[in-house]
């Protein structure tokens, strides 16, 4: 199934247009996997199966990380799950010629390949389809033989070869004759109307094939059935993807019978590009009035001559948008088209810039644009908001328009193409832009002559090792050069005379470890960034780049070769980082054993405190106490205005990281973050970042017994905390009546091999709200922990959606009668009231989930795995009309019992159950059912309409003959 959807997207343009023989080699791999899955099946090679089914999983993620760039994630979970797409489709009569064609340019691209020999096509609604495919033009001219049978009455694959040959005109004791006709021939065979139960449907017309012939067969079928043995299936509602992301981008507006007649026409021009298909949608959000449909479907269909269609469809929904944008924000989507760096840059930066171009008059006026530009799909946040970017596709179409518009000069866009050889010294003399990026590129010419280029683009070509000496000897006017993620070790001497350059990019190129001296030539630079190379030193003369707004460094660790090779044994000399005044950001990577940056860090900190109009640093400071030079009184860093990412203490060698890929990821992404290691006390430095930042790590810390000792005040703008291996902790909390709340903005908080961990919360509630925003809680081994909700706690946790409970081998039950006895005031109706996700895994001494007490009304989720103790559970503790999974290994399950209740009947649990294997990876499990989770949750919601109160309710069944079992093991 996933195999055909990515297929099916693929035949999507722009998607169908890029690296069209990478797509056809990547389908011949899927198609030989799915081969040896089938004889493997057969031949019941259950270890075969799951290595073919691993490596397929592996050749599918490549392609879907593409489509997820243009699909988003829960359609096409969606579809991959068996669902269509389609948010409350028109009448299908209006839709069936998009569709139709939607469908047959996906035949007419696949037919092609050699491969793919049989194609089913299911959910055909018109008995006409196959007649159109059999008379379109390049159907003609492919096959020399084209036949259609209907083969409604056919039960077995001998019955359909039989009917095929009947066509032909022969009878079955001439069959040989038949058959060495057809595989003589191109033919395509229409197969309509057929049964899929019918066996064995992957060897029809085994004796037909010649691979030296374009052969084809196509079976087509009203209904759709999942499982069928072909080498592709395109189901038909499945092409109901344009008009979804149409749908879910345009709004409430395709409600009104008019508007929606003209959006199937909008649709219809844009022919499948779902990127203009998005476009459009967010161009033409909440517009009621009719005559602005009927001209965004003029521009969208106009079709001037020189412009290939998928050219033509994007340029003609960009002009359409830019018509309806202000003259202000015009002028600044063309700057970030010509400007914004490829991987983004800091909104505040950009609004500075395009104060200083005069683009805006103030900077409220450029939030405006901004979001503006976000909402039409032109511009993209990330970062929390805190960054913009510009999609590539988006930018080579801009940057086409208003070149012709200003004037015509050539674009040369190769990229993403896997061409092995640059361009010839022709196509480099007139262009004043150069896309060149994503190839395999291993040489470059030796002096092309660019006297109008001014951009050039050669990351990703991560086979290119040298460029010769004079190649940017004859680019006078070179602004803007991305040579990242590429194998080069060094710059050549041409490089130099760059005099114009103002941005290079080097990241991610770990064979490069020197810089030479002769930087400091290129005078107007503003963006040197070299993160995640690997350069031993940073050479003096950067200090003369008193331009440079963006410093981006990654070091290497002195070794004993460095050494011998006469390197400095300075990392950064003195007085360079002091000179660049203009620098908003400075980001510095070290390997935490160079003893250099140790003995460097005294002067590079005082500097880095000259810098006033710094808005990002990122540093590692082995030692606490430089902490206090960043902000003592000489300082210019104002830590309140600024993000950053401190790393605090000395490294120590680990075989493993605790934390998990997807947490590091997290922490991360916040703005300010803190990463404090091997630390001891709690001094004054850490606390006054303490204040300002959003995330914390605390990484192996020595003493603390409660993260309380950093300072309850210190704390409250911490949103997201991670503590891992800290021996000494005893309770996260120890709270003694506070009067001001206690971690006010944690949204995030995971624990880690805690050893000696007992409680989360000690203490009385404080007298206001405490831990109200804490939406998720991830508890793993604390094999200590004998506490997790105390009557304190839990009557603070009104905003829990997520609970992890992983190898906490001393918990009985996350809430308990004695505890619950300590608290003083009547009980809630409902504890952890939007609690969603609930996951409890090895925990052999878990008897309960919260011993009877009525909680989380909204649990959409449930995963028990390894709870051997838990035999028994009150339905109290699963009340949720909203529950979707229960997971767990099906031996337990068919175990458990259930105590029944007054005010509570279950549904029918096991339709929800998802038994867990034992001897396949847990997580790998979860992952699958959450997908399938997702899809249905997406497929139900818009029809879902839920009154006030409708979440405490729970459907009244009756327990009678026919219910399901575990229906019958309620006890009462």
């Amino acid at each position: 199934m996933k195999k055909d959807v990515v297929c099916l997207i693929l035949s999507y343009p722009p998607l169908n247009s890029q690296n069209n023989g990478t797509q056809r080699g990547w389908i011949r791999d899927v198609l030989g996997i799915t081969q040896k899955a089938r004889e493997a099946l057969y031949t019941q090679e259950k270890v075969k199966v799951l290595e073919l089914s691993s490596e397929m999983d592996k050749l599918l993620s490549r392609q879907i990380h593409d489509i997820k760039v243009h699909v988003p994630s829960d359609i096409l979970v969606n579809m991959c799950n068996g669902l269509s797409p389609g948010y409350q489709a028109p009448p299908e009569a209006m839709l069936d010629r998009c569709i139709d064609e939607f469908m047959i340019r996906q035949i007419s691209q696949y037919i092609q390949i050699p491969e793919i020999q049989r194609i089913v096509i299911s959910e055909v609604n018109d008995k006409n389809f196959l007649v159109r495919l059999k008379n379109l033009s390049p159907i003609r001219q492919i096959f020399c033989l084209v036949i259609r049978v209907d083969v409604r009455f056919c039960s077995t694959v001998k019955d359909i070869e039989g009917r095929i040959i009947e066509q032909l005109a022969f009878s079955n004791s001439d069959r040989g004759e038949a058959e060495q006709l057809l595989r003589s021939q191109n033919f395509l065979i229409l197969l309509d109307d057929f049964h899929p139960w019918i066996e064995n449907l992957h060897h029809l017309g085994n004796g037909w094939w010649n691979s030296n012939n374009t052969q084809k067969i196509v079976l087509a079928s009203f209904q759709f059935y999942p499982g069928v043995p072909m080498d592709l299936e395109i189901r038909r509602n499945h092409h109901l993807l344009s008009w979804e992301l149409f749908f879910r981008n345009v709004g409430e507006v395709l409600h009104s019978s008019t508007i929606q007649k003209l959006a199937v026409h909008v649709l219809r021009q844009c022919s499948g590009h779902l990127r203009a298909t998005v476009l459009m949608a967010r161009a033409l959000k909440g517009v009621k009035n009719v005559r602005i449909w009927q001209h965004a479907l003029r521009v969208i269909g106009f079709q001037p001559t020189l412009l290939h269609v998928q050219d033509r469809i994007m340029i003609n929904a960009l002009i359409f948008i830019l018509g309806h944008l202000g003259s202000a924000a015009n002028e600044c989507v063309q700057y970030c088209a010509f400007y914004l760096e490829m991987e983004g840059t800091d909104k505040v930066d950009l609004l500075e810039r395009w104060m200083k171009e005069d683009l805006i008059g103030t900077l409220g006026k450029g939030e405006q644009i901004v979001q503006h530009l976000v909402d039409a799909h032109l511009l993209e946040s990330f970062a929390n908001g805190e960054s913009v970017r510009m999609q590539n596709e988006i930018r080579k179409e801009l940057l086409k328009f208003y070149k012709a518009e200003m004037n015509p000069t050539l674009l040369v866009e190769l990229d993403g193409r896997g061409l092995t050889e640059a361009p010839e010294n022709e196509a480099w003399e007139e262009a004043n832009e150069m896309s060149l990026m994503n190839n395999k590129f291993s040489k470059l010419p030796d002096n092309p002559n660019c006297p109008k280029l001014r951009v050039l683009f050669l990351q990703g070509n991560h086979r290119l090792r040298v460029i010769s000496s004079s190649f940017f000897q004859c680019m006078p006017i070179l602004q803007i050069l991305h040579l990242s993620e590429t194998r080069i070790k060094s710059l050549p001497p041409s490089f130099f005379k760059l005099v114009q350059l103002r941005k290079f990019f080097l990241r991610n190129c770990e064979l490069f470890m020197e810089l030479p001296t002769e930087i400091g030539e290129l005078c107007h630079l503003e963006v040197l960034d070299l993160e995640g190379t690997d350069i031993i030193n940073l050479p003096a003369a950067v200090g003369k780049l008193t331009n440079l707004t963006r410093l981006k460094l990654s070091f290497c660790a002195q070794t004993s070769h460095c050494r011998k090779d006469n390197h400095s044994n300075t990392i950064i000399p003195q007085n360079v980082i002091s000179n660049l005044l203009q620098l908003k950001q400075l980001s510095i990577d070290v390997n935490p054993e160079d003893e250099r940056w140790n003995a460097a860090l005294k002067y590079i900190v005082k500097e880095v405190c000259c810098l006033k109009r710094l808005l990002f640093l990122k540093l590692h400071l082995p030692e606490v106490l430089l902490l206090n030079d960043l902000w003592d009184v000489a300082s210019s860093l104002n830590l309140s205005c600024m993000r950053f990412r401190f790393i605090v203490g000395r490294h120590q060698k680990r075989i493993i990281s605790r934390l998990s890929h997807e947490s590091a990821i997290r922490f991360e992404e916040q703005e300010t973050c803190l990463k404090y290691l091997n630390g001891e006390g709690t001094p004054t430095g850490i606390k006054v970042v303490l204040q300002q930042a959003t995330a914390l790590f605390l990484d192996r810390h020595l003493t603390v017994t409660s993260l309380s000792e950093f300072g309850i005040e210190n704390t409250k703008n911490l949103k997201f905390c991670v503590l891992s291996e800290c021996d000494e902790i005893q309770t996260i909390l120890d709270v003694d009546n506070d009067r001001n709340g206690v971690f006010p903005s944690l949204v995030y908080l995971e624990l880690h091999y805690m050893k000696n961990l007992r409680s989360i919360w000690k203490g009385q509630s404080s007298q206001m709200p405490s831990l109200s925003n804490l939406k998720v809680l991830a508890l793993h081994t604390c094999p200590k922990l004998d506490t997790i909700f105390t009557f304190s706690l839990l009557i603070e946790l009104n905003s829990l959606e997520e609970l992890v409970v992983e190898d906490c081998p001393e918990i009985n039950s996350i809430v308990t009668q004695e505890v619950l006895a300590e608290g003083v005031g009547p009980l809630q109706e409902w504890y952890l009231p939007k609690l969603k996700r609930l996951s409890l895994h090895y925990m052999p001494k878990l008897a309960s989930i919260s011993d009877a007490l009525a909680i989380a009304p909204e649990l959409e989720w449930l995963s028990f795995y390894d709870c051997p103790n838990l035999k028994i559970l009150h339905l109290e503790e699963v009340s949720s009309c909203k529950l979707k999974v229960i997971t767990g290994e099906a031996d337990w399950w068919n175990g458990l019992k259930w105590y029944a209740s007054e005010l509570f009947q279950p549904p029918n649990l096991d339709d929800i159950f998802f038994p867990i294997e034992r001897y396949t990876d847990l997580r790998t499990q979860l992952v699958e059912i959450n997908d399938q989770l997702q899809a249905q949750k997406q497929k139900t919601e818009p029809s879902q309409q839920s009154g006030p109160g409708d979440s405490l309710r729970v459907p009244s069944i009756e327990f009678e003959a026919g219910t399901s079992s575990k229906q019958k093991q309620v006890a009462a």
